[in-house]
This record gives C-alpha cells, structure tokens and sequence, in this order.
C-alpha cells in the first residue's frame, strides 16, 4: 500500500527542482534532480541543483513545524556535505501560480549575504500572511518580493523567511564576485 505522506513529499520535491533551476540557471547543476534514498544517515540535503547548498524541502501542512524543521534539517545537512549554503524550501499549499508559492526558510546566520529582515513575527500565521501579500491593505508599503524577508521568532529557534525568489537573489548576490573573477 503507498504511502501517502511520501507520495506528497516526493511531489513537493521533483516540483521544487525546476523552481530553483529556472530561478538559477547559471549555477544549477547540468543534471539537477531530486537525491533518491531519503533518511541516509549523512544525508546531504533533497535537492541535487546547487553545489554549495543543501536543500530541504518541507510540505506539510503545519506551517510552522514545516518551516522550523526545514531550516534545522538543512543546516545538518549542509554539515554533512560541507555545503556553504542550508536552505529550508516550504510550499505554500493551495498558491495559485501567481502568488508567492514557495518560502526560503533559513536559520538567521545562514542567508546567503549580510541581511536585516523587514519585518518580525512571533506568530507563523501573521508571518506567512506578510510574506504572500503581494497586494498589501490599502495605506500600508507591499514589500517587493526581493526586500520581504521577515524573522519569525516566537517558540522554537528563529528563522528567516522569504518567497524564494529573493533567497535565490541573495544566492546571486553572494557569487557575484565569483562571477565577475570568471569573466
């Protein structure tokens, strides 16, 4: 009989390859895959897509356990594969394609460069309302996706959260200087 909490999360994660390749094309592997054989002992992470970064993907429906979890399982995996980068990648279940889909969720001394969060939270419900607004109550600034990078702090270790999509700017941000020595 399957199993039906792997079948999601085996899901989330083959979805969550293209995100980070179409996001970073000029740094994601020739050959970016979900890794196979979950719960190895020295696990590295579940994406193969960045050499430096060891990707956990969460999804599940307690969102603040999925972010926490997500955050501290990529640090350990990062140490496991001496991986410079640990990125936590939650989905937002039910987003439609247009709105923010899938969170970075990252331990606050782990984003890819120096970075003061915009706003704080101790609550996971009024943090993932800030960081999917893309609309914004009338009179209030929206943050661009790139600036919403948010701390919630409340019970457990903090964690920043973003939309990917400013992780993966803050990834590119981080090699710049990389990329302007190959050039």
């Amino acid at each position: 009989m399957a199993n039906s909490s792997k079948d999601k999360g085996d899901r989330f994660e083959r979805e969550s390859v293209p995100v980070l390749v179409d996001l970073l094309p000029e740094f994601a592997l020739e050959k970016a895959m979900r890794f196979l054989g979950a719960g190895r002992k020295e696990d590295v992470g579940d994406l193969y897509v960045l050499p430096d970064a060891a990707v956990q993907v969460k999804a599940w429906d307690n969102m603040g356990g999925a972010i926490r979890t997500a955050v501290a399982g990529s640090v350990i995996q990062a140490g496991h594969g001496d991986k410079e980068y640990a990125l936590g990648m939650v989905p937002i279940l039910g987003a439609r394609k247009d709105q923010v889909r899938w969170l970075a969720c990252v331990a606050p001394d782990r984003w890819p460069v120096p970075v003061e969060p915009v706003a704080e939270f101790a609550m996971v419900s009024k943090a993932l309302k800030w960081v999917k607004d893309d609309t914004g109550p009338y009179g209030f600034r929206v943050w661009d996706r790139l600036e919403r990078i948010g701390l919630l702090g409340g019970p457990g270790e903090p964690a920043l959260i973003a939309p990917i999509e400013a992780w993966a700017e803050a990834y590119r941000q981080a090699h710049a200087p990389a990329l302007s020595l190959a050039a």
